[in-house]
């Protein structure tokens, strides 16, 4: 099964690998052999690791400097069975400075002009990255950090290093912070892996508020729009509108008077219809 991100299968840096070869010596060809990482037969056999590089670089001398170079690069390792394999790789030096060349690989499936070739355990080569369907492992924002931050300080009171399924108990901690300790540890674990997978954190029930269905509403204020009244009544008693009201409904003089009255009169008939 092929992996996923790039650090999890072998690279080779084209780059880094010119540039530590030709300040060696001036030469047409170049003997290495590479200690590999994430290699697929580290465990077959002793050497299995190494990979073995015969590099060629062309330099004729009537080409501009200013002009790129090619090369090629046999490659020679082991897979996983013990069987041998070899690799034929391409490359380019496009000019840099007057004296150096920035190189390249061309990967063979799709002639990509690339920095770095990954080994694709499928294809049995080196190719390049979008070849080899890999993705860059995702870092964490300073604040995805800031849990693991007071992970550590949690675990340091706990006297442990790693956050590991049982933490046995100090003798300075007291029972009720031990317990109270590794929630800490548990939560923060969770929530720096959710932030680094992308995925929002879960809650927690220790941390949920629960709503006081007994305590009273908030009152409004006096001067609030809703708790005022539209109405007043002057020195005869009489009911009137106010003024801003009047001036943004529209209401005609007397309005207010006359619906005042008519509910009076509904009120005193409905008391002579009940005493009846």
């Amino acid at each position: 099964m092929d992996s996923t991100f790039t650090d999890q299968v072998a690279k080779l840096d084209v780059r880094s690998l010119m540039a530590r070869v030709l300040r060696v010596a001036r030469a047409e060809t170049y003997d290495v052999r590479l200690p590999m990482k994430n290699w697929p037969s580290a465990e077959a056999r002793p050497d299995g690791h190494l990979l073995a590089i015969e590099l060629v670089v062309q330099r004729p001398e009537d080409v501009p400097a200013n002009m790129p170079r090619a090369g090629d690069m046999l490659l020679k390792f082991t897979l996983p069975d013990g069987q041998q394999r070899e690799q034929l790789i391409f490359l380019v030096g496009v000019p840099a400075t007057k004296a150096s060349w920035r190189w390249k690989a061309i990967c063979p499936f799709s002639g990509e002009h690339v920095q770095i070739l990954y080994f694709k355990y499928s294809l049995e080569q080196f190719v390049s990255r979008k070849v080899a369907g890999l993705k860059y492992r995702p870092t964490l924002s300073k604040t995805g950090y800031r849990h693991q931050d007071r992970m550590r300080l949690y675990l340091k009171e706990l006297g442990a290093k790693n956050p590991d399924p049982f933490i046995p108990k100090q003798i300075w901690v007291t029972q009720e912070r031990y317990e109270e300790l590794l929630r800490l540890v548990m939560k923060e674990d969770i929530r720096w892996m959710s932030k680094a997978l992308g995925i929002p954190a879960m809650d927690f029930y220790d941390e949920y508020e629960e709503v006081d269905v007994s305590a009273r509403p908030e009152q409004l204020p006096l001067d609030y729009p809703q708790s005022s009244s539209m109405s007043f009544q002057d020195k005869q008693g009489t009911m009137q509108i106010k003024a801003k009201f009047k001036q943004k409904y529209g209401l005609p003089d007397g309005a207010i008077t006359d619906a005042v009255a008519q509910a009076c009169w509904l009120v005193f008939s409905k008391g002579i219809v009940a005493a009846n």
